[in-house]
């Protein structure tokens, strides 16, 4: 085919969607496809560009997977984490889909193989880094082959707008020049409207048709939680009393710090949970052990930094937990996503607090980004934050962020389940915020909330001829520190770090004007005093549908899980790549007796039926 990949001999017939279905049922095992996967596998397969926004456990690899394996030439994917290069094509691998990656991780042997099958026509997929694809000698191999497609992997990581801005992704946009007319696709979970136009900028797919699913993910129930106070100690004891109400299940800690990270997890392993540490500190090997930890063991929590998360696609993870919040509701939907990928209920609770968005903000100031980026930054920190704080359905807030603006209420977060009481706070925050004037931006909370109370400890004459002075003293002190934490939140007021012993200051002038002068109304939630039980929560995952069956069931699928666990074992690769929990639950009720009896069920594809049915029989019958 020479050296113009995208050209097909006019003796090779497109590739239709009824074949793509076909492929998809052989090998994955399911029936159909979902939501706008056909839409966009449809377009890949007619040889046009598309960029794809599809949710969190959407099917987005789907997409560019199938459409490399109908088309002539090599699928060539671009994925920026080796993990989750190795992850896919494990999985791959198991499906009897011909896919291999090159990273830093490949002997030198291993890479000749691959290039010797890349040439011989034998390989659907290979996965590159960014970084590798940087080197002018990977660009010069792949010019001798014939491309069926190029994917970008996590596109959001080429705009400067996104949250995860990588500047290699930067230089992708050059493989338009260097493989004209090779179909790309760029694919990513988060990317709102600006983001979206800079990728399809950035990358050079102005021609490309945007396909933007909804952002909807049902089955997560999210909730958020004010710390009590910026104490790390009591943070950690509501991340240890959270784990335990979900013991024996799969679970993400986020923690802002790699010392956070290392301190959780030996606590949670005091308390008996199979707590794994994961961060940027510790080297590549190590990451890559207690990654595979995670993956393998059942009811294994991994307490991690921003440095995991990305693409891990492990399936039944039940609960993700932000111990401190992201910097912006594109990082908080991504993270939050690792939950219920196997589309199971699974929960998003997020502790945060005022010293929350000083330190975001704080991070985003010691940043090198142009002041202009650095803005649209801020503000997206201040976004995430007036979710957390506010009164409205979370998943509906996010959704409308992401422009789907006729998104309903869920009826399942925390919000829809209790709305909470607000409060017109407005001459509260008048007073408050005067009072930071009057003191001259020189004081923190405690004493700020002091002054409004007059009950500042051996206060000066001077401060007591401030007009405000006692001017809160029919106030609560706890509900004065909720109207000053919601003006931090919302960007009227600022915490200066001030070498640990934090200043409060007012935020933007425009803003703190509209308030003096009544134009601004700020309501703030009433906080009700946390109870000890835990509020009734949507049933978990399998474990729900297992309460619900009979011990047989029940049986059958521990049965199962051990016999999946052995198989893992021996090849060294995660469980839910061989089946997953879903697939291996509705084995346990279907019983089936005969291999033409389990190849009808959904996520036994072809070659994990003959791979793997003699096996999952013999189990069965043994287990029986």
């Amino acid at each position: 085919m020479g050296h113009n990949p995208a050209m097909l001999p006019d003796s090779v017939s497109v590739p239709t969607l009824a074949d793509a279905r076909a492929t998809l049922e052989r090998v994955w095992g399911h029936a159909d496809f979902r939501g706008l996967q056909s839409q966009v596998v449809e377009e890949i397969l007619s040889g046009r560009d598309v960029l794809a926004v599809l949710p969190t456990g959407g099917g987005k690899s789907v997409c560019y997977q199938i459409p490399a394996m109908l088309r002539p030439g090599l699928g060539l994917v671009v994925s920026p984490l080796i993990a989750l290069m190795t992850d896919q094509v494990e999985a791959l691998k198991q499906q009897g889909v011909s896919a291999a990656r090159l990273d830093s991780g490949v002997s030198m042997d291993d890479r000749s193989a691959i290039w010797r099958a890349a040439r011989a026509g034998e390989l659907d997929l290979l996965y590159v880094s960014p970084e590798g694809l940087a080197q002018p000698h990977l660009i010069d191999r792949l010019h001798e082959l014939p491309l069926s497609l190029i994917a970008i992997d996590e596109a959001h990581c080429v705009s400067q707008w996104g949250h995860d801005f990588r500047p290699d992704y930067r230089n992708l946009g050059l493989l338009a020049e260097r493989f004209p007319g090779v179909p790309r696709i760029a694919v990513t979970a988060t990317a709102d409207a600006r983001t979206r136009d800079d990728i399809l900028r950035s990358l050079r797919l102005e021609e490309a048709q945007v396909f933007v699913d909804s952002f909807a993910r049902p089955n997560l129930q999210l909730s958020a939680e004010r710390k009590e106070s910026a104490s790390r100690a009591k943070t950690d004891a509501r991340i240890l009393e959270l784990v335990r109400e979900r013991r024996g299940k799969s679970g993400v800690v986020y923690c802002g710090s790699r010392d956070g990270c290392d301190r959780v997890a030996q606590a949670l392993r005091d308390a008996g949970t199979n707590a794994i540490a994961y961060h940027a500190g510790m080297d590549t090997r190590e990451r890559d052990k207690r990654l595979e930890r995670f993956l393998a063991e059942d009811g294994a929590v991994m307490v991690a930094t921003i440095a995991f998360g990305m693409g891990v696609d492990k399936a039944d993870v039940r609960f993700v937990i932000h111990a401190d919040p992201p910097g912006s509701l594109e990082a908080y939907w991504q993270e939050i996503g690792r939950g219920g990928r196997d589309g199971e209920p699974a929960e998003g609770i997020t502790l945060y607090g005022p010293s929350d968005i000083a330190w975001t903000l704080r991070r985003l100031d010691g940043r090198s980004m142009a002041e202009e980026v650095k803005a649209v930054q801020v503000a997206k920190a201040r976004r995430l934050f007036a979710m957390l704080d506010g009164a409205t359905c979370r998943p509906q807030t996010v959704r409308r962020y992401f422009g789907e603006t006729d998104a309903d209420r869920c009826g399942v977060c925390d919000i829809c389940g209790d709305p909470p009481a607000l409060f017109d706070a407005t001459v509260h925050a008048q007073k408050a915020l005067a009072a930071v004037q009057r003191l001259g931006e020189r004081f923190g909370k405690t004493r700020i909330v002091d002054h409004l109370l007059g009950k500042t400890k051996d206060v000066q004459p001077w401060e007591t001829a401030l007009s405000t002075w006692g001017i809160g003293a029919d106030i609560a002190s706890h509900t004065l520190r909720d109207v000053i934490d919601h003006l931090m939140f919302e960007g009227l007021l600022v915490e200066d770090p001030n070498d640990g012993k934090p200043l409060v200051r007012l935020g933007d002038p425009e803003a703190v004007r509209a308030v003096y002068r009544g134009e601004r109304v700020i309501e703030v939630r009433l906080t009700p005093a946390r109870v000890s039980a835990p509020r009734e929560r949507v049933r978990n995952g399998r474990n729900a549908a297992l309460e619900t069956m009979d011990a047989d069931v029940r049986a059958r699928f521990e049965v199962l899980r051990n016999w999946r666990r052995e198989r893992a074992a021996e090849q060294r690769v995660p469980p839910y790549v061989i089946f997953q929990d879903k697939t291996l639950l509705e084995i346990a009720l279907a019983e089936p007796g005969d291999l033409h009896a389990l190849e009808h069920i959904s996520g036994v594809g072809q070659s994990k039926l003959d791979r793997y049915g003699k096996g999952v029989l013999e189990a069965l019958l043994a287990g029986s």
